[in-house]
């Protein structure tokens, strides 16, 4: 894990508004995301997971660790024909699972195209557009909690989904 200093977010925010972030390291997998966090505490920095930098929009610099969530991979787990389950990783870019999810013929995200942002943030906020909610089509997640470190899955209820809201927030 390399830990950079004084990073420029500019160009990883959709608003392309300036700031700097006094420590950045980019993620891909479970066990980096332990070492940030546990970095993070060791020199008692602050915690900011950053995904598609949508909705983000900095005032000050950040004095903390941002952590970027580069996470890839879209694997079916399931499929009877009449239920689709598929795992998607937090760092995919929405849009694009959206249209890939087109091009396969999984149906249900259609109203949910050019939403920006991550996966992973999709549940922050009940992402929804013309009459369609990310709980419409979400089972469960799974998540490392910053306080323990340990991989936690919640389900539909666990993530208390409503109009823009969620147990994340």
């Amino acid at each position: 894990m390399k830990v950079e200093t004084q990073v420029d977010l500019t160009s990883s925010l959709t608003f392309h508004v300036p700031a700097l972030a006094s420590h950045y390291v980019e993620v891909e997998k479970d066990d980096e995301i332990r070492e940030a966090i546990l970095y993070a505490k060791n020199n008692k920095l602050d915690i900011l997971i950053l995904g598609g930098g949508s909705n983000m929009l900095f005032h000050n610099d950040f004095e903390g660790l941002v952590i970027k969530i580069n996470s890839k991979g879209v694997d079916v787990l399931s499929d009877d024909g009449r239920r689709l389950e598929v795992v998607v990783e937090a760092g995919e870019d929405w849009h694009e699972f959206v249209l890939k999810s087109l091009t396969n013929g999984w149906g249900g995200l259609e109203n949910l195209a050019l939403i920006p942002g991550c996966v992973g943030a999709s549940p922050m906020q009940n992402i929804g557009a013309y009459g369609v909610e990310i709980k419409d089509v979400f089972s469960w997640l799974e998540a490392i909690e910053i306080k323990t470190c340990h991989l936690k899955r919640f389900n539909l209820k666990e993530c208390k989904l409503d109009y823009r809201e969620s147990v994340f927030k």
